[in-house]
């Protein structure tokens, strides 16, 4: 059981020290989860449907669109409204963090 614990520590630890190098230390638990989220849904593809993503989200609304803007003010992401139809919006993330 003490060789379990001291590999979860030190997984931890790694874990904690690959946010603090990619700037995650500076979210929120709710602004990584919905930035989680986002890298979970956009898998391979470029860009991913913000209509998709909120749907499947926990948080409410409001919650949901204020973590939104700190990602983007904070550069994780990108939000771009759609060419044909302005309604919809499509978020991409910076590549950096793919």
């Amino acid at each position: 059981m003490k060789e379990t614990k001291q590999s979860l520590s030190e997984l931890w630890a790694l874990l904690r020290y690959k946010e603090k190098n990619l700037g995650l230390d500076e979210l929120s638990l709710t602004e990584r989860d919905i930035f989680q989220e986002i890298l979970h849904f956009q898998g391979k593809s470029t860009r991913i449907s913000l209509g998709k993503i909120l749907n499947s989200s926990p948080h409410p609304r409001a919650t949901f669109f204020r973590s939104l803007k700190k990602l983007r003010n904070n550069n994780f992401i990108e939000v771009t409204k759609c060419s044909k139809d302005s309604r919809k919006s499509f978020v991409t993330v910076l590549p950096k963090y793919r």
